[in-house]
């Protein structure tokens, strides 16, 4: 490995701190430089020593170097209350880790005060000291999981000058460092995980489009933190299959006929069983949950809209992937074509095809997380009739090109050889 000059160091360095900048003034997460020996170099917390004690407690530090030594990826630290941190190793020409970057720590769930009790209590800390760590907690941001791990795949990159995915990651829970601590009624205030469940099929069941601020603070539908133990994709798939079939049973509860909602809950599994990494199957998820909400929403804004319209926008809906025509709806509904086509104008504000065009990309976003089909291949299973009137549409849509939304939004670049 070359050495660095010290020109470069230092632009790299610069860039960091802008990075930490960034994600401080736009997210409220701290950013942290240790040495070699664990000494903390460089931090933007106004708390820097309690915050750092949520890190480095609990004698983390010989954890965290072990790590280092032995491999290159993202370290992400979690616990039972759902604080998380994400560390980047810098390593020099022998391999050796000379720098650590870390960012967090950042809530990815609800907890009560009580648990920040048994979080701090093994530190051995004052007790103005204890409360002042507790009263730090209570400043420490809500990031929803893929949201803190694309961070943590830019600061990777900022580091090393090398990509990464989340599914290179490697997580350590603390939980096992707390189990033996937590008193005989310790699972009966563990129910925060239930209330922000409850929250988000609540969003669902009623089709409230202002679900944005529960989705970052449940985090649920993100697949989660996992550890070492199991393989972490197979058991994101299980969780998040999980919160499809609640979200389909929410739907429901929430008017949206059975027919559509298991038909949406058999293509999210499929697509679910299909992703490779934890980044696909979190923005599967993420497609979901707002896909289940916009279409109780439009059914209930939208009660005063025929009964041939709706069927038209059901089956569109459901059937993206195949030739629609107007003459196949108009069959369905019982109507001739042109009565059809002005009736649907006259009630969704659009015409059929351009409705049909406007789902279509919203489903796109769905392949676009996934590296197993190109731009290309994605405009032509949903009938685009080339990659440039894809691209075309797509931007007028979503104000960037399919290509943009998947380096942006997945982590993901476009190969054109």
């Amino acid at each position: 490995m070359a050495i660095r000059p010290e020109t470069e160091v230092n632009a790299i360095q610069e860039r960091i701190e802008l990075f930490y900048r960034m994600l401080q003034d736009c997210y409220g997460i701290w950013g942290w430089v240790y040495d070699e020996e664990m000494k903390l170099l460089y931090a933007n917390s106004e708390s820097p020593y309690f915050h750092g004690l949520l890190l480095l407690g609990r004698n983390r530090e010989e954890m965290i170097r072990g790590h280092g030594f032995a491999d290159d990826a993202p370290l992400i630290i979690s616990n039972s209350i759902g604080t998380m941190w994400a560390v980047v190793f810098s390593k020099g020409e022998n391999g050796t880790v000379d720098k650590y970057y870390a960012i967090g720590p950042v809530f990815t769930g609800e907890m009560s005060g009580y648990s920040f009790e048994q979080l701090v209590e093994p530190l051995n800390l004052s007790m103005k000291n204890k409360w002042a760590l507790i009263d730090c907690m209570e400043h420490i941001p809500y990031v929803a999981t893929t949201a803190f791990f694309q961070h943590t795949v830019m600061l990777h990159y900022y580091v090393t000058g090398q990509k990464t995915r989340v599914s290179d990651f490697i997580y350590y829970s603390a939980k096992q460092e707390e189990s033996a601590r937590r008193p005989k009624d310790w699972e009966r205030t563990q129910h925060a995980p239930h209330i922000s469940e409850t929250k988000l099929l609540d969003m669902v069941r009623t089709g409230n489009l202002d679900y944005h601020n529960v989705l970052a603070e449940a985090g649920l539908a993100s697949p989660g933190i996992r550890t070492k133990k199991g393989h972490p994709v197979r058991q994101a798939k299980y969780s998040v299959v999980a919160f499809i079939t609640l979200c389909t049973r929410a739907a429901i509860e929430g008017g949206l006929s059975s027919e559509s909602a298991y038909t949406l809950s058999d293509t999210y599994t499929e697509a679910v069983d299909n992703a490779r990494t934890i980044s696909e199957i979190a923005s599967v998820s993420h497609t979901m949950y707002e896909d289940f909400i916009r279409r109780v929403n439009r059914l209930r804004r939208e009660s005063g809209i025929s009964r041939p319209v709706r069927l038209s926008c059901d089956y569109i809906d459901n059937h993206l992937e195949e030739k629609l025509e107007l003459k196949k709806l108009a069959e369905r509904t019982g109507y001739t074509d042109y009565y059809l086509a002005r009736k649907f104008k006259a009630e969704m504000g659009m015409s059929v095809n351009a409705y049909i065009r406007k789902e279509r990309i919203k489903y796109s976003k769905q392949f676009l997380a996934s590296e197993e089909l190109t731009i290309e291949e994605i405009g032509e299973r949903l009938h685009f009739c080339s990659r440039s009137y894809f691209a075309k549409a797509f931007r007028e849509q979503e104000g960037m090109t399919p290509g943009e939304y998947r380096e942006k939004n997945c982590g993901l670049k476009e190969d054109r050889t």
